[in-house]
Order: C-alpha cells, then structure tokens, then sequence
C-alpha cells in the first residue's frame, strides 16, 4: 500500500538567507516495495558539499545495509553503541549514517556539515523506522495528537554537553567549541571528537487512526512547536484544499513566523 499522498516544499527563504543548503527526499518504491517509502530532509551548513554528498548517498547506504546481513564490523563501519538492542532494520539504519559520514571524509569534505532526519515508512510492517542526528525533526499526527519520533540534538543539552565535555571539549554560548549549534552532525569534521554522527533511532507501531507524518528541518521547529505544525495541517486539510499546497503552507507561515533560515517540509499521509 502506497502512502495516500504526499505534500513537499522547500524554500531558500531570500530575505533571510543568499544561499540554498538544505536538500529533501520523497522515494515511493523503496527497497522496490510498493509497501516502503523514504522521506528525509537534510539540513546544510558551511555551504553545500556535504549535502550534495548525502542527496542520494544515505539513502543507498540504508537500502546496501538493509539488504546485507549483519556480518562483523569493517574498520569503515564503527559497531552500534546503542544501550538498548536494536531492530534488524534500526541497526542497519544506523550503520548507514555512519558509514555516510566516514565515506564524506573519504571524499575530501571537510569544511561543511549537515543536519539530517529520515523516516523508513514501512505499510505492509505498519512501522516507521525514524532516525536523525541533529535538530531536523520528525512527528506522527496520531488520533490528534502529535508524537515526536526523534530528538533534538542541541548543544545545550544537557545529556550532550556532558559527552562533549567528556571527549575533551566544550560548549560556550550554547554552541560546541563556541561554534557549533548541535552537538551531532555529519560532516565538520574538524570538530569530529565532539560532534559525532551517531543518530537517535526510533520505531513506532502504526495505528489505524494515524493520520500524517511531518519531516522538517529547523527551519520549520524553530518557529513553530510540533502540535501547532499539525494542527495546522489538521486545519489546512478540513478546508478542502488540496493536500498537495500543505508542504507549503507550513513554509509560509515559517516566514511568516520569522524564521531566519532555509525551510524544507514533507508531509506524508498514512
């Protein structure tokens, strides 16, 4: 079963900001299965090249993961340190980011960085497999209510500020070494020690009464909380509108709202 429709948009937000960093992927059809679909943002900084590296590159390096089987780490693929076991297809989720930012040193990219969230919407399992490292942000419309599926990594938190200080750094002014906003990212990697690239995972069970899922950069989470994001959506919805505008009106109203960087959105119904 195919996700009953999909809303995306992106938006370099001029007024703001002179340059594009951020890329999005809708990929019906994932893994060749009508059941499966990709949806991710990822969130540039320091320029383009890291996500211009990750636009196709996650995505194949989750599906090679996904298809292999679990077989002793390489020296490329550092093992899961998750405290809790994972999934078959968390951990080869897991093994892909960081796989993708070893491979993006591998490639000579240094300067830049990356944010990044992604959503494995799995209908015929009734699961979504979410992951993000950093602070692009996924949430589920669930019987109106809104569950956040992952977590953001920011430099003033608290959990992060003790494993940044614990590897030899620091966060100043709520930023790692005095630079930095998020305490994970891929790419940067001159601050690598301290702002890793191993992602927050979930899997939630899908429900009947499941409505839409939202995947955003912070773009969008830094001017609007997660329930006004879907109530808005809720309303955009009830209106009659087409459902295929709703990406972009959540945009909007980010600028509306004041937002000072580039806005991507996906909005998938279920």
């Amino acid at each position: 079963m195919v996700l009953s429709g999909v809303s995306d948009y992106e938006e370099m937000n001029p007024t703001k900001r002179n340059t594009m960093e951020d890329v999005h992927r809708v990929v019906p059809n994932f893994l060749g299965s009508a059941d499966k679909s990709y949806l991710a943002v990822y969130d540039g900084h320091g320029g383009r090249g890291l996500v211009d590296f990750m636009e196709t590159r996650l995505e194949q390096n989750i599906a090679t993961e996904i298809r292999s089987p679990i077989q002793p780490p390489s020296e490329n693929t550092p093992p899961p340190q998750s405290p809790n076991p994972l999934s078959p297809t968390l951990s080869a989720i897991e093994r892909a980011y960081l796989l993708t930012d070893i491979q993006s040193r591998q490639a000579g990219i240094m300067a830049s960085g990356a944010t990044a969230v992604s959503c494995l919407v799995d209908q015929g399992e009734k699961k979504i497999y979410a992951a993000n490292c950093g602070d692009a942000r996924a949430v589920l419309c669930r019987k109106g209510s809104t569950l956040r599926l992952t977590h953001d990594h920011k430099a003033d938190d608290p959990t992060e500020i003790s494993r940044i200080e614990s590897a030899g750094g620091f966060v100043l002014r709520n930023r790692v070494l005095g630079i930095l906003a998020v305490a994970r990212s891929f790419g940067d990697h001159g601050m690598k020690e301290f702002v890793i690239s191993r992602p927050y995972l979930s899997e939630t069970n899908l429900k009947d009464d499941d409505e839409f899922v939202v995947v955003a950069c912070d773009g969008l989470w830094d001017v609007m909380s997660d329930d006004e994001c879907t109530d808005l959506v809720k309303k955009y919805t009830a209106s009659g509108k087409d459902v295929t505008g709703a990406a972009q009106m959540l945009v909007e109203e980010s600028m509306t709202r004041g937002s000072t960087d580039n806005i991507s959105v996906i909005v998938a119904w279920l």
